[in-house]
Protein backbone atom coordinates (compact mmCIF):
# COMPACT_ATOMS: atom_id res chain seq x y z
CA UNK A 1 0.00 0.00 0.00
CA UNK A 2 1.19 3.62 -0.77
CA UNK A 3 1.29 6.24 1.82
CA UNK A 4 1.18 10.10 1.78
CA UNK A 5 1.76 11.70 5.28
CA UNK A 6 0.12 15.06 5.88
CA UNK A 7 1.70 15.62 9.38
CA UNK A 8 5.77 14.67 9.09
CA UNK A 9 8.82 16.88 10.23
CA UNK A 10 12.22 16.90 11.24
CA UNK A 11 14.69 18.47 13.31
CA UNK A 12 17.90 20.30 12.23
CA UNK A 13 19.97 18.86 15.33
CA UNK A 14 19.53 15.48 16.69
CA UNK A 15 17.29 14.69 19.64
CA UNK A 16 17.73 12.11 22.37
CA UNK A 17 15.78 9.13 22.73
CA UNK A 18 14.50 9.68 18.77
CA UNK A 19 15.10 6.94 16.02
CA UNK A 20 15.81 9.73 13.44
CA UNK A 21 15.33 13.17 13.44
CA UNK A 22 17.07 15.19 10.35
CA UNK A 23 15.11 15.74 7.27
CA UNK A 24 16.96 12.62 5.36
CA UNK A 25 17.00 10.70 7.87
CA UNK A 26 13.62 11.04 8.14
CA UNK A 27 12.71 10.82 4.44
CA UNK A 28 14.45 7.39 4.51
CA UNK A 29 12.53 6.01 7.53
CA UNK A 30 9.11 7.14 5.24
CA UNK A 31 10.61 5.38 2.52
CA UNK A 32 11.03 2.25 4.18
CA UNK A 33 7.57 2.22 5.05
CA UNK A 34 6.27 3.05 1.59
CA UNK A 35 5.51 6.50 2.41
CA UNK A 36 6.23 8.25 -0.75
CA UNK A 37 4.56 11.23 -0.13
CA UNK A 38 4.79 13.67 2.94
CA UNK A 39 4.30 16.91 4.11
CA UNK A 40 7.51 18.33 5.90
CA UNK A 41 7.54 20.44 8.76
CA UNK A 42 10.25 22.39 10.48
CA UNK A 43 9.97 21.56 14.18
CA UNK A 44 13.00 23.18 15.31
CA UNK A 45 11.34 25.94 18.10
CA UNK A 46 15.19 27.95 18.54
CA UNK A 47 17.58 28.90 16.05
CA UNK A 48 16.93 30.93 12.68
CA UNK A 49 13.60 33.51 12.39
CA UNK A 50 10.77 32.34 11.12
CA UNK A 51 10.93 33.23 7.36
CA UNK A 52 14.96 31.50 7.28
CA UNK A 53 13.24 28.36 8.54
CA UNK A 54 10.06 28.08 6.00
CA UNK A 55 13.21 29.05 2.90
CA UNK A 56 14.82 26.52 4.73
CA UNK A 57 12.60 24.01 4.36
CA UNK A 58 11.42 24.79 0.91
CA UNK A 59 15.12 24.19 -0.20
CA UNK A 60 14.91 20.92 1.41
CA UNK A 61 11.97 19.77 -0.28
CA UNK A 62 13.21 21.15 -3.27
CA UNK A 63 16.05 18.82 -2.83
CA UNK A 64 14.79 15.52 -1.60
CA UNK A 65 11.68 15.61 -2.29
CA UNK A 66 8.22 16.41 -0.07
CA UNK A 67 5.74 19.63 0.27
CA UNK A 68 6.85 21.89 2.46
CA UNK A 69 4.98 23.04 5.29
CA UNK A 70 5.61 26.82 6.01
CA UNK A 71 5.13 28.28 9.70
CA UNK A 72 2.98 31.42 9.75
CA UNK A 73 2.38 33.96 12.16
CA UNK A 74 -0.33 37.03 11.72
CA UNK A 75 0.62 40.36 10.14
CA UNK A 76 2.03 41.96 13.14
CA UNK A 77 5.94 42.32 12.40
CA UNK A 78 7.41 42.98 9.37
CA UNK A 79 10.19 40.33 10.10
CA UNK A 80 8.19 37.75 10.96
CA UNK A 81 5.47 37.75 9.03
CA UNK A 82 4.32 37.95 5.19
CA UNK A 83 2.47 40.49 3.13
CA UNK A 84 -0.30 39.33 0.96
CA UNK A 85 1.75 39.26 -2.60
CA UNK A 86 4.71 37.52 -0.68
CA UNK A 87 2.53 34.94 0.03
CA UNK A 88 0.97 34.16 -3.28
CA UNK A 89 4.28 34.12 -4.71
CA UNK A 90 5.41 31.74 -2.11
CA UNK A 91 2.54 29.87 -3.06
CA UNK A 92 3.02 30.16 -6.79
CA UNK A 93 6.77 28.79 -6.46
CA UNK A 94 6.74 26.52 -3.89
CA UNK A 95 3.01 24.92 -3.66
CA UNK A 96 3.08 24.25 -0.09
CA UNK A 97 1.03 24.25 2.97
CA UNK A 98 0.84 26.03 6.15
CA UNK A 99 0.79 25.42 9.95
CA UNK A 100 -0.22 27.63 12.66
CA UNK A 101 0.31 27.16 16.36
CA UNK A 102 -2.14 29.88 18.02
CA UNK A 103 -1.47 28.70 21.41
CA UNK A 104 2.56 27.83 21.31
CA UNK A 105 2.25 31.54 19.53
CA UNK A 106 0.07 33.33 21.72
CA UNK A 107 -2.22 34.37 18.72
CA UNK A 108 -5.77 32.81 18.93
CA UNK A 109 -6.76 31.80 15.63
CA UNK A 110 -9.16 34.49 14.80
CA UNK A 111 -10.28 36.48 12.18
CA UNK A 112 -8.69 40.32 13.62
CA UNK A 113 -5.32 38.39 14.64
CA UNK A 114 -4.92 36.84 11.23
CA UNK A 115 -5.97 39.34 8.69
CA UNK A 116 -6.25 38.43 5.18
CA UNK A 117 -4.49 34.91 6.00
CA UNK A 118 -7.55 32.62 5.96
CA UNK A 119 -9.28 34.72 3.02
CA UNK A 120 -6.38 34.18 0.83
CA UNK A 121 -5.85 30.64 1.42
CA UNK A 122 -9.54 30.09 1.03
CA UNK A 123 -9.01 31.58 -2.44
CA UNK A 124 -6.02 29.80 -3.41
CA UNK A 125 -7.25 26.39 -1.57
CA UNK A 126 -4.29 26.02 0.09
CA UNK A 127 -4.59 23.65 3.30
CA UNK A 128 -4.15 25.18 6.68
CA UNK A 129 -2.78 22.81 9.49
CA UNK A 130 -3.87 22.98 12.83
CA UNK A 131 -2.75 20.67 16.07
CA UNK A 132 -5.64 20.53 17.96
CA UNK A 133 -3.79 21.09 20.84
CA UNK A 134 -2.70 24.44 19.39
CA UNK A 135 -6.21 25.89 18.42
CA UNK A 136 -9.85 26.07 20.50
CA UNK A 137 -12.63 24.84 18.44
CA UNK A 138 -14.65 28.42 19.10
CA UNK A 139 -12.33 30.74 18.38
CA UNK A 140 -12.23 28.10 14.77
CA UNK A 141 -15.76 27.89 14.24
CA UNK A 142 -15.87 31.86 13.56
CA UNK A 143 -13.08 31.76 10.94
CA UNK A 144 -15.02 28.45 9.22
CA UNK A 145 -18.19 30.29 9.27
CA UNK A 146 -16.43 33.69 7.60
CA UNK A 147 -14.29 31.84 5.16
CA UNK A 148 -16.50 28.37 4.43
CA UNK A 149 -14.16 27.28 1.81
CA UNK A 150 -10.64 27.31 3.96
CA UNK A 151 -9.35 23.86 4.02
CA UNK A 152 -8.86 23.31 7.40
CA UNK A 153 -7.02 20.11 8.79
CA UNK A 154 -6.97 19.41 12.32
CA UNK A 155 -3.82 16.96 13.21
CA UNK A 156 -2.73 15.81 16.69
CA UNK A 157 -6.31 15.13 17.87
CA UNK A 158 -6.76 13.33 21.56
CA UNK A 159 -9.53 11.03 22.46
CA UNK A 160 -10.68 13.28 24.84
CA UNK A 161 -11.69 15.80 22.85
CA UNK A 162 -13.35 13.24 20.08
CA UNK A 163 -16.62 14.31 20.45
CA UNK A 164 -15.46 18.02 19.82
CA UNK A 165 -13.87 17.30 16.86
CA UNK A 166 -16.35 14.81 15.00
CA UNK A 167 -19.14 17.57 15.49
CA UNK A 168 -16.93 20.29 14.24
CA UNK A 169 -16.30 18.60 10.77
CA UNK A 170 -19.86 17.72 10.58
CA UNK A 171 -20.75 21.35 10.91
CA UNK A 172 -17.71 22.22 8.10
CA UNK A 173 -17.51 20.01 5.17
CA UNK A 174 -14.36 21.55 4.53
CA UNK A 175 -12.36 19.91 7.90
CA UNK A 176 -10.16 17.16 7.43
CA UNK A 177 -8.82 14.73 9.92
CA UNK A 178 -5.93 13.81 10.25
CA UNK A 179 -4.88 10.05 12.29
CA UNK A 180 -1.66 10.12 13.77
CA UNK A 181 -3.57 10.14 17.24
CA UNK A 182 -6.83 7.93 16.43
CA UNK A 183 -5.79 5.31 19.07
CA UNK A 184 -8.99 4.07 20.18
CA UNK A 185 -10.24 0.83 19.72
CA UNK A 186 -11.54 0.51 16.44
CA UNK A 187 -11.37 4.53 15.94
CA UNK A 188 -10.74 4.82 12.14
CA UNK A 189 -13.34 2.33 11.91
CA UNK A 190 -15.77 4.47 13.83
CA UNK A 191 -14.97 7.63 11.92
CA UNK A 192 -15.23 6.44 8.83
CA UNK A 193 -18.34 5.11 9.59
CA UNK A 194 -19.57 8.80 11.34
CA UNK A 195 -17.51 11.06 8.73
CA UNK A 196 -17.02 9.60 5.99
CA UNK A 197 -13.60 8.66 3.79
CA UNK A 198 -13.02 11.64 2.37
CA UNK A 199 -11.64 14.62 4.98
CA UNK A 200 -9.63 11.44 6.72
CA UNK A 201 -5.84 11.64 5.87
CA UNK A 202 -2.93 9.12 7.24
CA UNK A 203 -0.53 11.30 9.22
CA UNK A 204 2.52 9.64 11.29
CA UNK A 205 3.44 12.92 14.03
CA UNK A 206 7.19 11.51 12.61
CA UNK A 207 9.99 11.97 14.18
CA UNK A 208 8.05 12.31 17.64
CA UNK A 209 6.17 9.42 16.89
CA UNK A 210 7.02 6.28 15.04
CA UNK A 211 5.70 5.60 12.08
CA UNK A 212 4.67 1.39 12.17
CA UNK A 213 1.56 1.48 14.72
CA UNK A 214 0.02 4.08 12.02
CA UNK A 215 0.77 1.92 8.81
CA UNK A 216 -0.22 -1.12 10.73
CA UNK A 217 -3.53 0.40 11.68
CA UNK A 218 -4.10 1.02 8.05
CA UNK A 219 -3.15 -2.14 6.80
CA UNK A 220 -5.55 -3.97 9.63
CA UNK A 221 -8.21 -1.49 9.36
CA UNK A 222 -11.48 -3.50 8.79
CA UNK A 223 -12.86 -0.98 5.98
CA UNK A 224 -13.00 -1.53 2.61
CA UNK A 225 -9.74 -1.71 0.15
CA UNK A 226 -11.58 1.60 -2.00
CA UNK A 227 -11.42 3.59 1.97
CA UNK A 228 -7.68 2.47 2.77
CA UNK A 229 -6.86 4.06 -0.36
CA UNK A 230 -8.56 7.15 0.46
CA UNK A 231 -7.30 7.57 3.41
CA UNK A 232 -3.46 6.35 2.93
CA UNK A 233 -3.18 8.71 0.10
CA UNK A 234 -6.24 9.79 -2.30
CA UNK A 235 -7.20 12.29 -0.13
CA UNK A 236 -4.06 13.53 0.45
CA UNK A 237 -3.22 13.87 -3.26
CA UNK A 238 -6.62 15.50 -4.15
CA UNK A 239 -6.22 17.99 -0.91
CA UNK A 240 -2.66 19.07 -1.04
CA UNK A 241 -1.66 18.20 -4.67
CA UNK A 242 -5.13 20.01 -5.77
CA UNK A 243 -6.17 17.66 -7.72
CA UNK A 244 -9.46 18.65 -8.09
Amino acid sequence: MVFADINCGFYMRPRDGMLVAGFEQVAAVCEEFGIQKRVMYNKENAGAPLKEKNALTCALCREHGGVPALHLLPPAYVSESYTEPELEEIIARENPVFRISPKTDACPFTEWMYGFIPRLLERERVPLLAPLEEVDLRDAAQIMRAYPGLRLVLTNTTQWMNRQYVRFMQEFPSVYLETCNVIEYYGLENLTRILGVSRLLFGTNMPDKEPYDKVFQMLRAEIGDEEKELISHGNYERLVERRE
